[in-house]
C-alpha cells in the first residue's frame, strides 16, 4: 500500500455555488488514481478561522485565488511529490510546516485544505473505497439526523431577523431517508404557511436558500415552522433549533448586542433564549453568544437543558475546543474542516469532542458546490447530526443525495442516530 505515491498535482481557480472564486486541486498517484478537493468560504466567517488567501485587485472584486493557486503549484506540490498518498497526517503536517503561521495565512488555508481533501480522495480511490470508509475504517457506521435551515434571518428581507437560521429537526424518523422526506415535505408547505400568515409579498428567498424571515420576532418564526410541520402532517414529530450567529450583531466597542432595535447585554440575550426554550420545543442553539465569550457559553449551557453548539466559538480548532471543555462552554461543536485548514486537524478536533461527550454536527458551507466531502466526513466520524441548509438548490440537494447513497450502501448495518438522540424525547 505504501508504494502508491503522489506523482502530480494541479490547482485551478473555479467558482463556488455563489459564483465566488475558490481553489480546486487535482492530485494524481503512481497507480493512476486521482482525487479532487476544493475549499469553500462560508457566508458567516468567524474571526478565528484559518485564513482564506485572496488576491485583492480588480478581478472578481478582489476575491480571486490565483495567489493560493500558485502556492499549491509552486510550493506545496514539489514538497509532496513522491510521498505516500496514504500518509494523510504526514502530508498535512508538511503543509502546516511549509506555511509556518498559526492561521495558515502565508500559503492560504484555502490552498492547504484543497490539497488535503484531494489527497484523501486520491487515497480512497486508489483503494477503491468510498471516502467515508477510507476515513472511518472497519466499524459500525452511524447515519446522522438531518437538520434543515428553513427560515434565513439574513438576506433580502427588510424585516431580517438578527438570528441567522431557524432550523427544523425531524425527531420521529427511523432512518435517514424518512427524516429527509419529512424535511422536504414540510419545506414544500412552508411557503404557503408564510404567505397565509404574512401575505404574498413576504415570500422572499433568504441568503441560504431558505425563506427570508418575514418578521423580526423569533417566537413567531418558530411558530411558523411548527405550523408548516403540522400542515404537512407532522405535528409533534419535529423540534426546532436556532443558529444565532451572535457575533454578527455584537458590538465589540460597548460589549452589547443590537437585538430588535435595542442594545442588550449578555444576560438579557440569554434570557431571551431561555424564554424561547420554555415556549417552544427547542432542541439546540448554535452560537448563542459572540465568538470569544467562553464564560457566557458556560453560563447558558448551565442554564438551558439544550444542545448548545459552538461554531465560531470553536472553529473546528482543538485548542479552542479544549478551552471550551475546560470551562464548560457549550456541549457540542460544528464540524467544518476548512475552518481549521486540514483534514487531519479537523478529525482530531472531532475525535477530541467525542471523547469528552460533546456532540459533533457536520455542517456544509455556503457555496461549497456539489462535491463537498462533509457528508462522508460526518459519517466517517459518527456525527449524530448534520446541517446542509434548506432542501432547495443543487449543492444542498447533492449533499442529501450523497447521504441517501451511503444509507443504501450500508443497508441494515447502518445505525440511525435519531433512534438514540430522540429516544423518549419526541
Amino acid at each position: 500500500m505504501d508504494d502508491v505515491k503522489i506523482s502530480a498535482m494541479k490547482a485551478r481557480e473555479v467558482l463556488d455555488s455563489k459564483a465566488r472564486p475558490m481553489v480546486e486541486v487535482d492530485v494524481w498517484t503512481t497507480d493512476g488514481s486521482m482525487g479532487r478537493g476544493a475549499s469553500p468560504c462560508g457566508t458567516s466567517v468567524g474571526r478565528h478561522e484559518a485564513f482564506v488567501l485572496r488576491d485583492d485587485g480588480p478581478r472578481y472584486g478582489g476575491l480571486g485565488v490565483r495567489k493560493a493557486m500558485a502556492h499549491v503549484n509552486e510550493v506545496i506540490a514539489p514538497a509532496l511529490f513522491g510521498r505516500s498518498v496514504f500518509d494523510q497526517a504526514g502530508i498535512d503536517q508538511i503543509m502546516i510546516d511549509l506555511d509556518g503561521t498559526p492561521d495558515k495565512s502565508r500559503l492560504g488555508a484555502n490552498a492547504i485544505y484543497s490539497v488535503s481533501i484531494a489527497v484523501a480522495r486520491a487515497a480512497a480511490n486508489s483503494l477503491r473505497l468510498p471516502l467515508f470508509r477510507y476515513l472511518g475504517g472497519k466499524k459500525e457506521y452511524r447515519l446522522p439526523v438531518p437538520m434543515f435551515n428553513m427560515i434565513n434571518g439574513k438576506g433580502a428581507s427588510e424585516t431580517r431577523s438578527e438570528f441567522q437560521e431557524y432550523l427544523l429537526i425531524p425527531t420521529t424518523a427511523e432512518i435517514y431517508s424518512e427524516a429527509l422526506r419529512m424535511g422536504v415535505e414540510i419545506f414544500s408547505r412552508l411557503g404557503d404557511t408564510i404567505k397565509r400568515r404574512y401575505g404574498k409579498a413576504s415570500l422572499q428567498i433568504g441568503i441560504s436558500a431558505g425563506y427570508a424571515a418575514p418578521v423580526n420576532e423569533p417566537g413567531e418564526l418558530l411558530e411558523t415552522l411548527l405550523e408548516a410541520a403540522k400542515e404537512a402532517g407532522y405535528e409533534g414529530k419535529c423540534r426546532v433549533g436556532l443558529d444565532c450567529a451572535a457575533s454578527d450583531f455584537y458590538d465589540r466597542k460597548d460589549g452589547r448586542y443590537l437585538f430588535r432595535g435595542k442594545k442588550i447585554d449578555r444576560d438579557e440575550l440569554i434570557q431571551v433564549l431561555e424564554d424561547l426554550a420554555q415556549r417552544y420545543p427547542l432542541f439546540l442553539i448554535e452560537d448563542p453568544l459572540e465568538e470569544d465569550d467562553f464564560r457566557g457559553f458556560a453560563e447558558i449551557t448551565k442554564r438551558l437543558d439544550l444542545l448548545i453548539i459552538g461554531d465560531d466559538l470553536f472553529v473546528t480548532n482543538v485548542e479552542r475546543l479544549k478551552k471550551g471543555i475546560d470551562m464548560g462552554s457549550a456541549n457540542g461543536m460544528i464540524l467544518k474542516p476548512n475552518m481549521v485548514g486540514t483534514l487531519t486537524e479537523a478529525i482530531g478536533t472531532a475525535e477530541y469532542a467525542n471523547k469528552h461527550g460533546y456532540r459533533v454536527v457536520g455542517s456544509g458551507r455556503a457555496g461549497a458546490g456539489p462535491d463537498d466531502p462533509i457528508p462522508e466526513i460526518a459519517v466517517a466520524l459518527g456525527a449524530p447530526l448534520v446541517k446542509f441548509g434548506a432542501p432547495r438548490t443543487g449543492e444542498r440537494i447533492s449533499k442529501q443525495n450523497c447521504m441517501l447513497r451511503i444509507e443504501e450502501e450500508l443497508g441494515q448495518s447502518g445505525h440511525f442516530a435519531g433512534n438514540d438522540l430522540f429516544k423518549n424525547r419526541p
